[in-house]
Order: C-alpha cells, then structure tokens, then sequence
C-alpha cells in the first residue's frame, strides 16, 4: 500500500474508517485528518442512501474544493478517503483505488469478523 500512496505525489493524506467514522488506518499530514474522519462518516451515510434511488451501487466520489481535492471510496464496510492538492491528477489517483482497495482486504475482512462477533 505505501509503494502505491508515494506514486501519488501530489497526495497530502490517506484515511481508512469504519462506515461510523472511526479511523482505522491513516497517513500524511495528520492535521487533516478531524475534517476528513467528519467528511469519510458522511459520505458512508449518504453513499447508503443513493443506493436507494435505484441506480447501483456508489463506487467512489470526488469532491473538488478551492485548497484541495477529496476523494471517498465505499469499500463496504470501510472508506477510503484520500486528501491531495487542488491540482491533482484526480484520474491517476482514482486508477490507484482498485490497488488500495486490494490491500485493504485484510483489515475489510477483520472488520465485517468483528462485525459478526458482535450481533
């Protein structure tokens, strides 16, 4: 995963959370990471309702801002949320998602088992 995340240059963090919003995994500059575990709660919230509307499943979302670029990936029961300047290949990075959802099976894997153990 880290081999994949320093391809990305322009890239100024990572975070992985539950679908809750508690924070898994993260990375990057650390400073960020309050607004991103907010926004990555909200974007799991609102991913489970569009799949209501009948049009599929949300894959990803990519959120453009004047200081940065946000991009949120459903990988059920975790989110990837990943954090990079305004001028970001945003292709580039969303070509990486496939790669690090991938390295994120593990830890996808322990959180649906402790999911289980608990109902």
């Amino acid at each position: 995963m880290e081999a994949i995340l320093q391809s990305l240059p322009q890239l100024k963090a990572v975070l992985v959370c539950d679908l809750q919003g508690a924070i898994l995994l993260g990375g990057g500059d650390e400073a960020h990471e309050p607004n991103l575990q907010r926004l990555a709660a909200t974007f799991a919230q609102t991913t489970e309702q569009a799949s209501k509307l009948g049009l599929g499943k949300n894959r990803h979302m990519t959120c453009f801002y004047e200081e940065a670029v946000v991009i949120h990936s459903c990988c059920t029961p975790l989110v990837l949320t990943m954090l990079a300047t305004p001028d970001a290949n945003v292709g580039l990075m969303l070509e990486a998602v496939p790669q690090l959802v991938k390295a994120l099976e593990p830890l996808q894997k322990a959180v649906r088992s402790s999911e289980l153990a608990e109902t």
